[in-house]
């Protein structure tokens, strides 16, 4: 697992094979190019997946997540807990890829 105090100034983005899709504002999709294999996302999975270009650390897009879940009203705990989470799992799943000196 990644230490969050660590993975701040981290740049991610997608697995080349990897790409998202959203249909409209209640369906998206992450898809595997490779293997075809896709997985529904929830919205909160889907913003937080759309922020990881390779432009924005984790701790931007961080940010970016708690502005505009704690203004819907989740108390930011909460938040932060599921942000980790998730990081941790696309981690696992490789479904990101750590860039190396602010590559591309």
């Amino acid at each position: 697992m990644l230490e969050t105090d660590k993975s701040d100034s981290l740049r991610m983005n997608l697995n080349d094979n990897l790409f998202l899709y959203q249909l409209d504002d209640s369906l998206a999709w992450l898809f595997n190019i490779d293997n075809g294999e896709h997985y529904k996302l929830n919205d909160s999975s889907h913003f937080i997946l759309s922020l990881f270009d390779g432009k924005k650390t984790v701790g931007e897009i961080q940010k970016i997540y708690l502005k505009k879940y704690v203004n819907g009203g989740v108390a930011e705990p909460i938040l932060l807990k599921d942000f980790n989470e998730l990081l941790d799992r696309l981690m696992r799943n490789n479904v990101l890829n750590i860039l190396k000196n602010n590559d591309e």
